[in-house]
């Protein structure tokens, strides 16, 4: 099987995931980093998140941030899954195969996040008593009181743009340094938009750091799971080159 990236490239990453959810877990468990960050944008004076009900972060940096990925994606969409007869000349089977990879990729995370959400009874910074709230406060991966129905983590907003970071595959192998920028732009446009729910009382940095990491985690089990063509895959070559046997 023909790899996106050589063995030793492989293994830097996957022992940098490792150390990166030892790290998250820490933060979460073992120190009150969570509550320093959120106690930070919080006004304890007047009881309240200021960044709450703020134009920019509430309408800009949620509503329309969410409606503009998700125009993005479903553009990609239409380029990954435009059925032959209509793909463009300069639109390559390599490329939409690749795309369909990044489309794929943004489902599962949207999906795996959305499901730990409803599985995990975690409570978002204002709804803890800290914040003005009726929830106690727990550590991130500490067992909860089974009263607790946060469904606060990990955080729902940032999923909406990490899956950006997978785009990386469409310059890999050929431009690995080109390849980890976009995937880092990514993850950059994803952690963003966590922070501005963080400024605005819907999560803590915990729930963002971990959303951040399930997206690495996926694209790296793609990365070191399937090959990066067309080459190794039958039955989507014989689709692809029957494609184009018609259309010549």
């Amino acid at each position: 099987m023909e790899r996106w990236l050589n063995y030793k490239q492989l293994t830097w990453l996957w022992l940098w995931l490792v150390l990166s959810a030892l790290m998250i877990f820490i933060i979460g468990n073992y120190t009150t980093v969570d509550l320093l960050v959120a106690d930070g944008m919080f006004d304890f004076n007047r009881g309240y998140f200021t960044e709450r009900h703020t134009f920019l972060f509430a309408t800009i940096m949620h509503d329309y941030a969410k409606n503009l990925l998700a125009a993005v994606w479903l553009a990609l969409v239409v380029l990954a899954w435009i059925p032959w007869r209509w793909r463009p000349h300069w639109w390559s089977a390599e490329q939409q195969y690749r795309l369909r990879w990044v489309t794929a990729l943004a489902v599962m995370h949207s999906g795996l996040v959305s499901w730990l959400k409803h599985q995990m009874p975690h409570a978002c910074p204002w709804d803890i008593d800290r914040y003005g709230g009726t929830l106690p406060w727990f550590p991130a991966f500490s067992a909860h009181a089974p009263a607790m129905a946060g469904h606060c983590f990990p955080a729902g907003h940032a999923s909406s743009g990490l899956w950006l970071s997978a785009l990386c595959l469409c310059w890999l192998p050929q431009h690995p340094r080109k390849a980890l920028l976009v995937a880092i732009a990514g993850l950059a446009v994803g952690f963003a938009l966590g922070w501005c729910q963080q400024l605005r009382g819907a999560h803590f940095l915990s729930h963002t750091l971990t959303s951040l990491w399930l997206m690495c985690a996926l694209l790296l089990c793609v990365l070191s799971f399937s090959s990066n063509g067309l080459a190794h895959h039958p039955y989507l070559k014989t689709i692809f080159h029957d494609s184009k046997k018609h259309t010549s």
